[in-house]
């Protein structure tokens, strides 16, 4: 619309009819979410508004409408509270300077600009290509009807003197806007449409100062920690005609056309919208809006950003869907109500009013709005044409991309979102097994806040941070399945295979020292507490009173985790029990989980105690173990902030028989380490504050897994001589990594093995 003192122009380019003229109502809206087709407003898609819509969706649920629970601000000529496409919104309106209800006689200009920024079509209605959508159509309205002015042909810039005489109305109307609420909700936006004659190049600071100070006063809200946000259309005087009289020391502005006829230059935007460029108080609240057409170009007719450039950018506006009330496009009747296609910055201006509306909702109006004017600037797209920011500003609105992260989302270890963080994307927890589900299901349910470059908030469940740990893994029953077999060996089931590198380690004898590789438990793929050591190097020595020391790391080995620790036996001579405990120091784990990014550091030393025994129950060779021990664990640096003392388990039972001359059959049943008992605290970030702090939540998450893995195998041998032997076997797990809610697995093994 063209921008002239107190007057709007309407440029009617097709009306369509939704409703009966005259009076009342029609049409009416269902209450339902759906955002529906894009199609019948072309500049939402040009905007990136599907984009953002789809990302609201994801993060708040569907049938989430944008807008919702936000309340607009628009200083206009009045409002046709009931129009259809307003079905079902809450709409304040107060009448300042004497205005009075619109009654459809001329064009409403403040109907139009309200629908670009929260019409909804009724359900009826949403397929029509010609049915008004506005960007927040979720919001509803504070309207601040005006008197409509009018003027002349020519482009005549508005005086000092005229200035002056309208600084009382204007402030007043800035007070009332800033002030207003209702129902416990204020305004955090508001749109202007309409204003003077003159470009801002023509007025100094102190001439503005002098002349528009009261209004410069409100609009600069000294002392508000959240200003309201006022953006105004920039202007449509680009191409009017003009008098160079008008323009002294500024020919610039008005210049020759083609025919030889005096036309404005607008090189900049109009004084009302451009006093941020002369006012530095005014920065950072204050917004200047452009128009570009359907082919993405400066629309002929709008100012351009030029001197705003830094708080100016572009939108549509041209062309664009609106409400419409006012005569009868066919018989002048007074009242008719449907939709229509007007130009200008009147209607590029709400596409912006609206875009900050769905960023506040998306959010979660944790940002302050001065933040959020920010952002749009910042993430407006500047490529190609839009790099011109004399005509463009900061670009073209992208609400896609202002609902996206810009630059890596960060998990800040601080108190502040600028504060050094860990990227959420490197940020996991994989426990070990012992652990198995019970992070997961701790977390699940739970969000966590990220902040990207520009300190916005992103959040994410805080569940997918952390896996679950799985049942044995093919790959450990294999090198069990295929662990040498070591007839006659005396030892408990959860105790791995100790590959001796000097003497053998069940060698009679007196007291030597024997260096060494843990393998794997016999048979199976679970084990006790030193399957935490993994294929540690091992240094022990075996008495001939029956004790036992060893001592083992992995420190400085390829591709293991830092574990190192000892043990310590007892088995009295022709004792059929054994008394065994130990020491596992874990450097870089906890019970085998590992931690990366925001997670920080982790370590456990456990200490564990066990009882082994060994008889002959017929053909069977029987032996059977259990575990007992406590993880003093330690997390630093992270989200965990506290972790108690843990309780752990382990039992395993294993018969072997020989099955004629040659053959071998073993089973085991057993139950590898797990957590029996322990918490760990965590602090999270959930969220942030207007001022930049962020808000955490404490709770404590329970380790104990949801179920217990029973492990069940059996293995059949036959060894065909000269090193070679065929073994035949089966693995089945009860609820693998301890999850009540796994379903069992099994594993059907064969092998030939030949040893070199």
């Amino acid at each position: 619309m063209r921008i002239r003192p107190f007057r709007i122009c309407a440029a009617l380019v097709a009306v369509s009819l939704v409703a009966a003229c005259g009076g009342g109502g029609g049409g009416g809206g269902s209450s339902g979410g759906s955002i529906g087709p894009l199609f019948n407003q072309w500049g939402l898609r040009t905007v990136g508004a599907d984009r953002a819509y789809a990302e609201l969706e994801r993060v708040r649920g569907d049938g989430t409408k944008p807008g919702d629970g936000q309340t607009v601000g628009i200083i206009d000529t009045g409002i046709d509270e009931d129009h259809p496409f307003f079905s079902g919104k809450t709409i304040s309106e107060r009448f300042l300077e004497g205005a009075t209800n619109e009654d459809g006689s001329e064009i409403s200009h403040g109907t139009a600009v309200a629908s670009v920024i929260m019409a909804r079509p009724s359900d009826a209605d949403a397929e029509r290509t010609d049915a008004a959508r506005g960007v927040a159509w979720g919001a509803d309205v504070a309207m601040f009807a005006i008197p409509a002015g009018s003027g002349g042909a020519t482009y005549v810039p508005i005086s000092l003197t005229g200035l002056n005489a309208a600084d009382d109305r204007w402030a007043a109307r800035i007070e009332e806007a800033i002030d207003w609420t209702s129902g416990g909700r204020s305004l955090d936006f508001v749109n202007v449409s309409i204003g003077f004659d003159g470009i801002v190049d023509l007025y100094t600071e102190q001439q503005l100062r002098d002349n528009f100070g009261d209004t410069i006063s409100n609009l600069a809200q000294t002392g508000n920690a959240d200003k309201v946000v006022f953006v105004f259309s920039a202007g449509n005087a680009h191409g009017d005609p003009c008098d160079p009289n008008d323009f002294t020391g500024h020919s610039d502005l008005c210049v020759v056309d083609t025919n030889g006829e005096y036309r404005v230059n607008a090189k900049s935007v109009e004084v009302l919208p451009g006093l941020m460029t002369r006012i530095q108080e005014l920065r950072g609240h204050m917004l200047a809006v452009v128009a570009i057409g359907p082919n993405g170009r400066i629309a002929s007719f709008s100012n351009r950003c030029g001197i705003a450039a830094d708080w100016c950018l572009a939108a549509p506006g041209v062309r664009v869907e609106a409400a419409y009330f006012g005569p009868h496009p066919d018989n002048g009747t007074d009242g008719a109500r449907g939709t229509f296609n007007p130009s200008g910055t009147s209607f590029s201006a709400p596409m912006v009013v609206g875009g900050l509306v769905v960023m506040k909702h998306y959010f979660r109006d944790t940002m302050s709005n001065t933040e959020l004017v920010t952002r749009l600037l910042e993430t407006a797209n500047k490529r190609g044409i839009y790099a011109n920011s004399a005509i463009y500003g900061q670009g073209l609105m992208d609400l896609g991309a202002a609902t996206r992260p810009v630059g890596n989302t960060s998990i800040v270890r601080g108190n502040r979102v600028n504060d050094p963080g860990s990227n959420v994307q490197g940020t996991r927890f994989t426990p070990g097994g012992p652990l198995g589900n019970s992070l997961t299901q701790a977390l699940a349910g739970h969000e966590i806040v990220a902040f990207d470059a520009l300190g916005a908030p992103f959040w994410f469940s805080l569940g997918d941070l952390a896996g679950a740990a799985s049942g044995p893994s093919l790959t450990a029953r294999l090198r069990s399945f295929m662990a040498p077999a070591r007839p006659g060996a005396i030892s408990g089931p959860l105790q791995p295979e100790r590959i001796a590198l000097t003497g053998h380690a069940d060698a009679p004898g007196p007291a030597s020292w024997r260096l060494g590789m843990m393998g794997t438990p016999r048979i199976g793929a679970g084990g006790g507490h030193l399957s935490l050591a993994g294929r540690a190097m091992t240094l022990g020595t075996k008495g001939r009173d029956g004790f036992g020391v060893s001592a083992f790391s992995t420190e400085g080995m390829k591709g293991q985790m830092p574990v190192s620790g000892a043990t310590l036996s007892w088995r009295p001579t022709d004792s059929p029990l054994a008394l065994t405990s130990g020491v596992v120091a874990e450097r870089e784990t906890m019970l085998g989980s590992t931690t990366t990014g925001a997670f920080g550091r982790v370590s456990g030393s456990s200490t564990f105690a066990g009882i082994e025994g060994n008889t002959r129950i017929g053909a069977w060779q029987m032996s059977a173990g259990a575990e007992l021990g406590t993880v003093n664990a330690s997390a630093r640096g992270g989200l965990i902030s506290d972790v108690t003392p843990l309780a752990t388990s382990a039992f395993a039972l294993r018969a072997e028989r020989k099955l004629g001359d040659r053959d071998a059959l073993l089973v085991s049943v057993g139950q590898p380490l797990r957590v029996e008992a322990g918490r760990a605290k965590l602090s999270i970030p959930v969220g942030r504050t207007k001022d930049g702090r962020v808000l955490r939540r404490s709770f404590t998450a329970d380790l104990k897994p949801s179920g217990r893995q029973i492990d069940i195998a059996a293995q059949w041998r036959r060894p065909l001589g000269d090193g070679t032997e065929m073994r035949l076997g089966a693995s089945w797990s009860r609820r693998p990594g301890h999850d009540a809610s796994a379903g069992p697995d099994l594993s059907l093994l064969a092998a030939w093995r030949h040893a070199f």
